[in-house]
This record gives C-alpha cells, structure tokens and sequence, in this order.
C-alpha cells in the first residue's frame, strides 16, 4: 500500500474512509494498492486519479509503517506528493477531506496503518516540516 502526504502551507491533505470499506470513518492519507508491474509512484499516482481525480508529482520517501488489521498485514509506505493542477473536490472512497494543519494531526482519528506515520511525522515536524515551502 502506498499513501501521498500532499503538503499545502502548514497543513497536509486526509480524508475519511467512507463506512462502508475497511477502517470506514477512518481518516487516512490518500492512496491504495500498488498493482503487479508498478512502482510504488506509479501506484501512488493511478491510485489518486482515481480516487481524486487529481494529478500530483511524487516526490521523496517519508516514512514506512506495518500493522495488523483483523489479522491481516499491511505495509504503508508514505511519500510527499505535489498537485499539479487542481485541489481535490470529490472521492470515490471518502465521506469527508481535509486540509489539517500539522500541528493538529493528532486531534483526528487515522486509520491503522497511519498511525504509526502520523506519530513519527509530529516527532519530526520541526525539522521535517518548519520550513516554509514546497513540499520535500
């Protein structure tokens, strides 16, 4: 699995699992699974355009987490993504989406494989995340 942390200012883009899917009412960062014969940016750029209909520039590795859900194994590997055009208006998988400033991120509840990157990205924040900018 593979999500894009899409940076805007001070806040990053979420949004929640629509209840009918795994983790439903979940918030997430946006991404799916990487199909046979695809890089993990390929996936991540598919994944979004059909979900968002968004197109993003990936960008770097940030972060790596492994959970149980029911019993079953999932590996979420995070990376920085860029818009390239317009901001996301609907989703095919989420109720709700959101622009949450960094410092608030855990005021929200994240989906499991998040987790575990949305900890390590508040410890890291000053050094990671302070600069103002474009996405790292």
């Amino acid at each position: 699995m593979v999500g894009a942390i899409i940076r805007r200012s001070n806040t990053v883009f979420a949004a929640r699992r629509n209840t009918d899917r795994s983790a439903g009412g979940l918030w997430e960062f946006p991404g799916g699974k990487v199909e046979p014969g695809e890089t993990p940016e390929e996936a991540l750029k598919r994944e979004l355009r059909e979900e968002l209909d968004i197109d993003v520039s990936v960008g770097r590795f940030v972060d790596k987490s492994i959970s149980d859900v029911a019993g079953v194994v999932i590996e979420l590997s995070c990376y920085t993504a860029t818009l390239v055009d317009t901001e996301p208006t609907s989703s095919t998988d989420h109720d709700a989406m959101a622009w949450i400033d960094l410092n608030d991120l855990d005021q929200f509840e994240w989906a499991p494989g998040d987790v575990p990157i949305i900890e390590r990205l508040i410890l890291t924040l000053p050094e990671t995340w302070a600069a103002p900018g474009p996405t790292r």
